[in-house]
C-alpha cells in the first residue's frame, strides 16, 4: 500500500510540475531585423506534450531560411529529443534529429551523423538550429556549476561573465558566452532567464515592443565587445623600441614580380628605413628577426570584406594588412579608428564603399531609397563621412544608375557594385560603373536581362548555363574590349561560387576544406551545410560552370583587366583561397601576389607607402615560411605579421581565437 501511495504521489509531482511548466512557459513572438530592416520572425511554444516548438524564418534578399524545430528536454534541462525541418539559408532542404536513451546519444542531419556514448548530462549543440536552442542552453548554464556545460558532439559552452542593466524599466543580464565561434556572444535575457534580444550590427532579433530599446542595447554590448577586443591587442602586440631587422630573407618584388635572396630590411618605428644586401651597413643594435628560408613580402588586401571587430585578428594572422569594405553600418567608422589606434587589433581599412539599394521586398541590408533625389543625397552624406566609393545593389531602378554614377563621380568617388536586376553589365558600365563586384555578375551579361537578379536566381542561373559561355567568341570578347576601354576593375569573389555550385550538404566546402581539422569544431561543422539546392542530373553541369567562372578570371587577367583578389567570406582563410583558385585558373603565382599586394594599392591610391618592400613605405610585412611565389598554397604559413610597425605572431593569434597554427 505504502508502495503505491509513494508512486501515485510522485506521479502526481511529476504532472504538476509539468503543468507548471507549461503555465509557466509564456509563447513570444520576436521580430528579426536585418540592419534595422523587417525581415522575418522567431515564434516559441510550449505543446501539450511537452515539446518546445520554435519556427524561423527571415528573407534575406530572397534567401533565408525558414526553420520548424521541436525538442524535449528531461527533468534537468538536457536535449533528449530534438527535430528540425525546413531549409537554409540557401534555400536548400535540410533535416536533423536527436535523441538520447540507455546511455547513447544520436544525431542525424543533411551535414553529419554521429553517435557517442553519455550520461545524458552534456547539451546537444544543432547546426540548424534557432534562438530557442540557445534560450534552453542558457537556463542549464545558469543552473549548471560554473556556468559551464559539455556540448555534444564535442566541445564546452560557458558563461564567462554575467552583466546586469536597466534599460527602459526592464532589468536584464547581458551573457558572455564561449564555446560556438571564434569570439564570445552575446545573449540579453530578462529576470525569468528567457532571452530578450539577441542584438548585433547585422541581425537582430527582439519581440516588437521592445524595438525602441535595439540602441541602447547594442550600445551597452559594443562596450562589452570592445572590452575583450582590447584585452587581446594589449596582449597580442609587441611595440619594438628600437630598430628591427630582418635577416637572410628571400623578398618578394611586387613591382617586378621577382624574388630577391639573401636581402636584410631594417625597419624604425612605423616605416622602411633601409633594403640591402650588406649585413655591415645595418646597426649593430636593433631585435633581429632571422628570415633564412623564408619569404617577405608586403602585407595582403583583401578588397571584398564586411568587416567586424572579430575579423580584425583573423585578417592580420593570414598576413591581411589593408582591406577594402565593401558595405557596412555606420559602426564601420568607429571600427576603423579602433584599428588604426590598435586599440582593437585589425587591418588597415583602406577603402569603405557606401551601400545604396531600392526600397523593396529584395533590398540588401544597409541605405535604401525611393527615388533619385534621396540616391544623390545619400553620396553626399557618404562623402561628407570620409567614404571612398559608393556600391550600387540589386534592387536599384536601372534608370538610376546614370545620374547616381554622375553625382558619385563628381564628388570624386568611385561607383560600382552588383548589376541592377534587368540590366545587362555592358549597360551598366556605359551608365557609370567603375567596378564590379562578383564573377558571377558578369556571367549574367550573356544570360537574359529579364532574370529577375534580386533572388537567388543570380546564382542559381549562373551554375545552369554559363558552362555553355563561349570565351572565344565575338560577344564575349566584345565584352572584354569594354571593360578594357573603360578601365574596369573587377573584384570576381570567385571561391564563393565554389561551395555554392559543387558541394551537397554532408561535403566540406572546398573554401575552407584545408583548414577545417584546425578549428574549433563548433565552426568546423558550419563549414558542412552545402551549397545551393542541385538538381539531379546536373551536378557536373554546375562544376563545369564554376570552372567557366575561373576560365573567366583568367581571360580577364590574360587581357589586361585589373582583378582586385577579394573574399566576401570568412576573413583570411579565404583570401588564401581566393589566391589558389587564381593559379588553378592559370595565373602565374608571382602575378597572384602581385595582384594581393600592388595592384590593390594602386587601385585604392595607397601605393605610396603600401603594396611593395621599399626604402619609406610603411612597415606592413609579412613572413613567410616557405616560397608563394612558386607554391601560392604556402601563402598560408605565415609566422609573422607586421602592421604599422607593431609586430604579430599568427601562431598566438590564432590560439586566441582556438584555431591551430600552420604548423
Amino acid at each position: 500500500m505504502k508502495t503505491v501511495l509513494s508512486l501515485f504521489i510522485i506521479l502526481l509531482m511529476v504532472a504538476c510540475n509539468s503543468s507548471d511548466q507549461k503555465q509557466d512557459y509564456t509563447p513570444k513572438e520576436y521580430k528579426v531585423y536585418i540592419q534595422g530592416n523587417l525581415a522575418g520572425t522567431h515564434a516559441s511554444t510550449l505543446d501539450a506534450d511537452g515539446n518546445y516548438i520554435y519556427t524561423y524564418e527571415y528573407n534575406d534578399r530572397g534567401r533565408g531560411p525558414e526553420i520548424e524545430e521541436k525538442i524535449k528536454l528531461n527533468e534537468d534541462g538536457f536535449i533528449t529529443s530534438l527535430e528540425i525541418s525546413g531549409v537554409n539559408y540557401l534555400k536548400d532542404t535540410i533535416s536533423e534529429v536527436f535523441s538520447f536513451g540507455d546511455g547513447k546519444a544520436q544525431w542525424k542531419s543533411t551535414s553529419e551523423k554521429g553517435e557517442k556514448a553519455s550520461n545524458g548530462s552534456a547539451f546537444y549543440a544543432s547546426t540548424n538550429g534557432t534562438l530557442g536552442d540557445t534560450e534552453l542552453l542558457i537556463r542549464r548554464l545558469l543552473a549548471s556549476p560554473n556556468h559551464s556545460v559539455e556540448l555534444l558532439p564535442n566541445g564546452t559552452a560557458k558563461i564567462i561573465s554575467i552583466q546586469e542593466a536597466e534599460v527602459g524599466g526592464n532589468t536584464l543580464r547581458l551573457l558572455e558566452i564561449t564555446g560556438f565561434g571564434f569570439v564570445p556572444s552575446y545573449v540579453w535575457i530578462d529576470t525569468d532567464d528567457r532571452v530578450f534580444a539577441s542584438i548585433s550590427s547585422w541581425i537582430t532579433k527582439i519581440e516588437e515592443e521592445n524595438v525602441a530599446h535595439i540602441e541602447k542595447l547594442l550600445a551597452i554590448q559594443t562596450e562589452k565587445e570592445n572590452s575583450f577586443f582590447k584585452t587581446l591587442a594589449k596582449e597580442l602586440t609587441e611595440k619594438p623600441t628600437g630598430p628591427v631587422i630582418i635577416k637572410n630573407v628571400n623578398l618578394f618584388d611586387s613591382n617586378t614580380g621577382e624574388t630577391l635572396p639573401n636581402h636584410h630590411v631594417l625597419i624604425n618605428g612605423n616605416t622602411i628605413e633601409a633594403i640591402s644586401t650588406d649585413e655591415n651597413s645595418l646597426p649593430t643594435e636593433a631585435t633581429i628577426i632571422d628570415g633564412t628560408n623564408k619569404m617577405l613580402l608586403p602585407g595582403l588586401f583583401d578588397n571584398h570584406c564586411h568587416v567586424q571587430r572579430e575579423d580584425g585578428i583573423l585578417h592580420l594572422a593570414a598576413g591581411v594588412t589593408s582591406i577594402r569594405d565593401m558595405a557596412n553600418s555606420m559602426e564601420l567608422i568607429e571600427m576603423k579608428k579602433e584599428f588604426d589606434e590598435n586599440s582593437s587589433i585589425g587591418p588597415r581599412v583602406v577603402t569603405m564603399a557606401g551601400f545604396i539599394d531600392q526600397k523593396g521586398p529584395f533590398a540588401g541590408p544597409g541605405l535604401t531609397i525611393t527615388n533619385i533625389e534621396e540616391g544623390l543625397e545619400a553620396i553626399q552624406n557618404f562623402k561628407d563621412k570620409g567614404y571612398h566609393q559608393i556600391k550600387l545593389y540589386s534592387s536599384i531602378d536601372p534608370s538610376w544608375v546614370k545620374p547616381l554614377a554622375q553625382k558619385a563621380h563628381d564628388l570624386g568617388l568611385k561607383l560600382s557594385g552588383h548589376i541592377p536586376a534587368h540590366m545587362l553589365a555592358e549597360d551598366a558600365i556605359k551608365d557609370g560603373f567603375d567596378e564590379i563586384q562578383h564573377v558571377n555578375m558578369l556571367a549574367l551579361n550573356f544570360l537574359s536581362d529579364t532574370i529577375d537578379t534580386r533572388t537567388p536566381l543570380r546564382f542559381s542561373a549562373v551554375a545552369e548555363h554559363t558552362h555553355n559561355l563561349d570565351l572565344k567568341g565575338d560577344e564575349f570578347k566584345a565584352f572584354v574590349q569594354l571593360l578594357k576601354d573603360k578601365d574596369i576593375e573587377i573584384d570576381p569573389t570567385v571561391s564563393i561560387f565554389e561551395g555554392m555550385f559543387i558541394t551537397k550538404a554532408g561535403e566540406p566546402d572546398p573554401q575552407f576544406e584545408t583548414i577545417l581539422d584546425r578549428l574549433p569544431i563548433q565552426v568546423s561543422r558550419n563549414y558542412y551545410s552545402g551549397g545551393l539546392p542541385i538538381p539531379e542530373g546536373k551536378e557536373q553541369q554546375y562544376k563545369d560552370s564554376f570552372s567557366k567562372l575561373l576560365d573567366i578570371v583568367y581571360e580577364l587577367h590574360m587581357n589586361g583587366i585589373t582583378i582586385l583578389p577579394g573574399t566576401d567570406a570568412t576573413p583570411g582563410f579565404a583570401l588564401h583561397k581566393e589566391l589558389e583558385n587564381y593559379v588553378r585558373a592559370g595565373i602565374p603565382a608571382a602575378d597572384v601576389l602581385k595582384l594581393a599586394t600592388l595592384t590593390s594599392a594602386r587601385v585604392t591610391h595607397t601605393d605610396d607607402r603600401l603594396g611593395s618592400i621599399e626604402k619609406g613605405k610603411l612597415a606592413d610585412l609579412i613572413l613567410v615560411d616557405g616560397n608563394p611565389a612558386e607554391n601560392i598554397s604556402d601563402i598560408r604559413r605565415v609566422e609573422l605579421t607586421i602592421k604599422n610597425g607593431n609586430i604579430y605572431r599568427p601562431e598566438h593569434l590564432y590560439q586566441s581565437l582556438g584555431v591551430k597554427h600552420f604548423k
